[in-house]
């Protein structure tokens, strides 16, 4: 690989939010198991839910309890949220970290969010700065940023657009999504770097595995200035808004990868496929991952994930 990869990554779970979202509804204790597997492996930073209607995603609605339950742990607790009530909601339970969406596909916007992009981005434009001011971080997330599952393909430069004008109103990151995984490394690649380009802010990718190439999209985003990889246990995960999504990359796999090219992550492969078995087994859908499946190479010890453990 000719490209500069960093010594150090970020691994950002989203699990228990991206994850979760379009399951039936699991037990508030059972998702905290969850979040307690995550912490113990090394994941520093998560989902932990999502502030928005309980009839549109009913398996966020225990947002609140959530919050309430693991204030104090040590790991950096993202909230994602859609408009300034979610943000307020968020605020008052006590996350200061909170991540807004919006697409730049316009047609997925509606479908979505309920608004154009114009519309959602005048909506971020005008809370974030009070949000800020009461001690959010506020971190946007690019959805589509790849492909639409209405639109097809988006262009890049609208894409950069996007990234300036929310960085400008007070994003202090940016999150570019595959969220139908359509995406293949060389466009992942130029597109980060378009987007470092044209704003100084940290840039994480959010990867979908759709067609298989999540993992070398990830490295692809990281040669090209990304310092962030978001993933999930098990490969669960997908958007209920998008239709034709698949789950998340495996946050076991990018582990398992980034730690074996010697780039430190922080976190604990074996432990990561520990929370897999769990969180899959709450939803009753097998272990999607490779490492879960095969355990980490070279590995003496490792006890293979039966289909009737998962």
């Amino acid at each position: 690989m000719s490209q500069t990869l960093p010594a150090s990554v970020i691994l950002r779970d989203v699990s228990m939010r991206d994850g979760l979202q379009d399951e039936a509804p699991i037990p508030t204790e059972t998702k905290l198991a969850l979040f307690e597997a995550l912490v113990s492996a090394g994941v520093r930073e998560l989902e932990l839910t999502s502030f928005v209607r309980p009839d549109r995603v009913p398996a966020m609605a225990d947002a609140d309890e959530l919050c309430a339950a693991t204030t104090g742990a040590d790991v950096v607790r993202w909230g994602l949220v859609l408009n300034r009530r979610g943000a307020e909601r968020a605020l008052a339970a006590g996350l200061t970290h909170l991540q807004y969406v919006v697409s730049v596909s316009d047609t997925h916007s509606r479908h979505n969010a309920g608004a154009s992009t114009d519309d959602a981005i005048a909506a971020f434009e005008a809370i974030a700065g009070p949000m800020i001011d009461q001690g959010a971080v506020m971190e946007m997330t690019l959805s589509t940023a790849f492909g639409c599952p209405y639109e097809q393909r988006i262009d890049p430069k609208r894409v950069v657009a996007v990234a300036r004008r929310v960085v400008s109103a007070g994003a202090s990151s940016i999150g570019l999504a595959d969220t139908i995984g359509v995406a293949i490394p060389s466009e992942v690649e130029a597109l980060v770097a378009a987007v470092a380009k044209a704003v100084d802010v940290s840039i994480g990718a959010h990867l979908h595995d759709t067609r298989g190439l999540a993992l070398a999209n990830g490295l692809a985003a990281l040669g090209a200035g990304a310092n962030r990889i978001d993933a999930a246990v098990g490969g669960l995960g997908g958007c209920p808004f998008a239709p034709g999504a698949s789950g998340n990359v495996a946050i076991e796999d990018v582990a398992h990868a980034l730690g074996e090219m010697g780039i430190d992550t922080g976190c604990s492969v074996t432990g990561l496929i520990d929370a897999a078995v769990l969180a899959c087994a709450a939803v009753g859908r097998p272990v999607a991952s490779h490492v879960g499946v095969a355990g980490p190479r070279f590995a003496t010890k490792f006890d293979q994930i039966r289909p009737d453990s998962s």
